[in-house]
């Protein structure tokens, strides 16, 4: 009997395996169909930093992480990623700002958004860390998976039939009510911070490791276009230690994109805010907000302060990630059978997502994960 694979889960972990999958020389008459509740990267993969080091991970993670950033750099080759999701290399800096101790250091070759820091210190350097837009990375991925007739449904998977010979029966609904059902051999959970909640809603006391996966508390972000005419912002990614003259303390991460834009994360974490059904309804916390508005406006004054510098906000956000409750590591292979498991990457889900997608694709179509060792990844 030849495969049939559904996916749950259209961020960047599902979306990948669903393109590797479509890749794969084994593939044959295999039928894929990927379900999203929401829309592509509508979570985390649309709303996160998407900084990648190569060199960042633990013993667990290396082999991973290794290959994922070299995959990043040859989809960015394949697809033109440097103009389609805005890939590129960068140099990774520890920043400290400290309004007491004075401003008086620059960073390195990084021009006049960055001419007054306290210290500052190599984290890495074009060779080992990077960066994309993760939203129009995972789209143009699932638009390119599509393209090798992978099925894309936006709509939430409500039920998971046991059929008793070897299937399991998928029904979905969208937004419309209109019901979707597929005949699954292999059902591959990826649903990122709502992985848990959906296996023990659909598998209930089957649901074994997949049932681990918790969300985060929610994050926020922002998205600043510097004021106009203050200068070009370098390729550096920030990870800062801030003490305001307020005395509040802070450590922001700053990441500059190719676009003109700088993405700002990392002003602590809304734990009041409980997972809500969909992606489309996480909602930002205004407090929050302002705190990392504050933050970049102290990083670089001329260029980030909204308030004061005629920069604008271009977007505020908030997303929430999967967290694995017992290793802290991403969980990667099956559970049970015909069913497998990607999920727990905490923040380091874009790093990892194409290494993923191609190791679960071997995991599935080979019988081993062939291009990493992911021994201590297993559920």
């Amino acid at each position: 009997m030849s495969k049939s694979i559904a996916i749950i889960g259209g961020g960047i972990i599902g979306t990948c395996t669903a393109f590797y999958l479509s890749r794969h020389p084994k593939i044959g008459s295999t039928r894929i169909h990927l379900f999203e509740g929401s829309s592509i990267a509508a979570g985390a993969s649309g709303k996160a930093g998407g900084f990648l080091a190569k060199d960042w991970h633990n013993p667990s993670t290396t082999s991973l992480a290794h290959l994922s950033f070299d995959l990043h750099q040859q989809l960015a080759d394949e697809f033109d990623g440097e103009s389609k999701w805005a890939y590129r290399r960068v140099t990774t800096v520890n920043v400290e700002i400290d309004a007491k101790r004075g401003r008086t250091r620059q960073v390195a070759n990084a021009g006049e958004w960055l001419k007054s820091v306290s210290k500052s210190t190599l984290a890495g350097t074009p060779d080992t860390t990077a960066q994309v837009t993760p939203g129009n990375f995972t789209n143009v991925l699932a638009n390119a998976a599509k393209e090798k007739g992978v099925q894309i449904s936006i709509a939430t998977v409500v039920e998971l039939n046991d059929k008793g010979d070897g299937t399991r029966e998928v029904v979905a609904v969208d937004d419309n009510g209109t019901k979707i059902t597929f005949i699954a051999t292999d059902v591959i959970f990826a649903a990122g911070p709502w992985t848990g909640q959906l296996a023990k809603k659909l598998l209930g006391d089957k649901a074994g490791p997949a049932a681990n996966i918790v969300p985060s508390n929610c994050s926020n972000s922002i998205i600043i276009r510097p004021a106009p005419g203050a200068g070009p912002i370098s390729a550096h990614a920030l990870f800062t230690v801030l003490k305001l003259p307020s005395g509040v303390r802070g450590e922001p991460e700053v990441y500059p994109r190719s676009d003109g834009t700088v993405y700002v994360c990392g002003g602590g974490s809304s734990s009041d805010d409980p997972l809500p059904e969909k992606c489309s309804q996480v909602k930002t916390t205004e407090e929050l907000i302002q705190k990392l508005k504050n933050y970049a406006a102290f990083v670089s004054p001329e260029f980030l302060d909204v308030d004061k510098s005629k920069a604008t906000l271009e977007a505020v956000q908030a997303c929430y990630r999967p967290n694995s409750g017992k290793t802290g590591n991403p969980v990667i292979g099956t559970f049970g059978e015909g069913l497998w498991l990607a999920s727990g990457h905490q923040v380091w889900g874009i790093n990892n997502g194409p290494g993923t997608g191609k190791v679960l694709a071997e995991l599935i179509l080979d019988g081993k994960a062939i291009s990493a060792d992911i021994s201590s990844l297993a559920p």
